[in-house]
């Protein structure tokens, strides 16, 4: 039985104290694990201490539910503890966490050591080339970014306004919670799962249970609010789910109506609203009426608004862009609709996050609708072969008519959570293009290129952490653990 071996490593620029205080909560692993895993407690003792057993559901693979059970072997705080696999779906796990102050005290080196064995021999040897190995240095570096994220360090604000962002557990209202945070804001995220959403947000950030689809709680978590920042998206966007009550007539539209009415009833003083690059009245598709109508519930507020309409924004959490670099690392080969052909200026998550920050604080903002793009115009082709670059993979790009690409796409849509559907390839196939004129006259800015952008998350070395397998043992390791077949 093969017996394999991954390590990490990285650097936090908090104390080690305040780090080990956020590991040392056993309640954190349901924030630093993928969501997709859908990770779930059986258990509901957190006091960490030798012999700790924390028992918990989680799906890895095909939604298959798995049941683990972990046993604390050794606490040794602040500086390591070590656990095992009391059951679960490996022959064997065993994890030394490890923690070193640098030099000066003011950051941490995270150190993480796991030894295990997969079930089933040869079978089991072949699922770890295939799937296993890449799936656990994908949650490694899920990990990191999370932790980077709840750590984070703030500026110091003499009078930092409170600031709530409706849609701040998702992708793009997350980066603006995160950049708020960071610029030393108050910030308060509206979410209708509560604390279960926070993930990578900070503790420092408060989230107060609210409802876009019903109205529940709106009106009470915006009181004592100076701003709102509304950037509503359903799961698994763009693939409506009606039963849910997750599209974008629903949320985008309704949604966002709601949280004006409730806005202006708590007396919030300013407005930013996330928009969408094409909203329009009359726009041929459903989503830019959507987009349209929300649109309107900001301008009749009477609150002073910016809205802010972006193009196709890309970052480390998108699920656009990178399900294309998904489909490269796992179908070995990039599918194509529309022959890559439609214009794009995709824009930095981070450059939008900016933006809606300043817009917070700036009166050149005030009563503005700005687009925002990238600072070339692409082809789809053109983005996707760009993204494939930065992130070192050689991939064939095998563009297909729309028409056949929707025809296989159709019996996915019947799936609980499709991965594609018809209408999802319309709105792939949608140009995004904008023009940034106004946006740079009123609040000039360096718009980030697309390939700068996407190396700061898909090229090599990028992620946060390191992580390797099978590599020699450190010359000097505090814990050891047996590494015998």
């Amino acid at each position: 039985m093969t017996t394999h071996r991954l390590t990490a490593r990285q650097f936090v620029p908090r104390p080690l104290p305040e780090v080990f205080a956020f590991f040392q909560r056993p309640e954190n692993l349901a924030r630093i694990t993928p969501a997709s895993m859908r990770l779930e407690f059986l258990s509901n003792d957190f006091r960490m201490r030798d012999g700790l057993e924390i028992a918990y559901r989680m799906r890895p693979l095909l939604g298959v539910p798995v049941t683990w059970r972990t046993r604390i072997q050794s606490y040794d705080p602040p500086r390591a503890f070590h656990d095992s696999q009391a059951s679960g779906p490996y022959r064997r796990w065993e994890h030394t966490h490890r923690f070193e102050s640098d030099v000066d005290g003011t950051g941490t080196w995270v150190m993480d050591e796991v030894t295990y064995q997969l079930p089933f021999g040869p079978l089991g040897e072949l699922a770890h080339r295939l799937v296993v190995k890449r799936q656990l240095r994908g949650i490694f570096e899920h990990r990191a970014r999370v932790i980077a994220g709840a750590l984070a360090p703030r500026e110091a604000n003499p009078a930092p306004l409170r600031v709530a962002v409706a849609g701040g557990t998702g992708f793009v209202g997350g980066a603006i919670a995160a950049e708020l945070f960071q610029r030393g804001e108050d910030v308060v995220v509206l979410s209708h799962r509560g604390e279960a959403a926070r993930g990578e947000l900070p503790d420092d950030v408060a989230i107060r249970r609210a409802d876009v689809r019903t109205s529940a709680g709106l009106e009470d978590a915006l009181r004592d609010v100076d701003a709102l920042v509304i950037s509503l998206a359903f799961p698994n966007l763009p693939i409506e789910a009606p039963r849910q009550g997750a599209t974008f007539d629903e949320i985008d539209a309704a949604g966002t109506q709601r949280l004006v009415d409730a806005a202006i009833r708590a007396g919030v003083r300013r407005l930013v609203y996330l928009s969408g690059a094409g909203a329009a009245p009359d726009a041929k598709r459903h989503w830019f009426r959507a987009k349209a109508r929300a649109e309107q519930s900001v301008r009749e507020s009477s609150i002073p608004y910016t809205i802010i309409r972006p193009t196709w924004v890309y970052g480390p959490r998108d699920v656009a862009l990178n399900r294309f670099v998904g489909f490269a690392r796992t179908l070995g080969m990039v599918p194509l609709t529309n022959l890559g052909r439609q214009p794009l200026a995709p824009v930095f998550v981070g450059d939008v996050a900016a933006l809606a920050a300043d817009a917070i604080r700036d009166e050149r903002a005030a009563g503005q609708v700005f687009e925002i793009g990238g600072p070339a115009t692409l082809s789809m082709r053109d983005v996707v072969s760009t993204a494939l670059r930065v992130a070192g993979l050689r991939r064939p790009i095998v563009p297909g008519p729309t028409f056949l690409i929707k025809l296989a796409a159709w019996p996915l849509s019947l799936l609980p959570r499709p991965l594609i559907t018809p209408a999802a390839i319309d709105f792939i196939n949608q140009p995004a293009v904008v023009d940034t004129a106004l946006l740079l006259a009123r609040m000039p800015r360096r718009l980030t290129p697309l390939a700068e952008g996407l190396a700061t998350y898909l090229a090599p070395g990028s992620s946060p952490c390191s992580v390797s397998f099978d590599a020699p043992r450190p010359p000097r390791m505090p814990i050891a653990i047996d590494e015998a077949a």
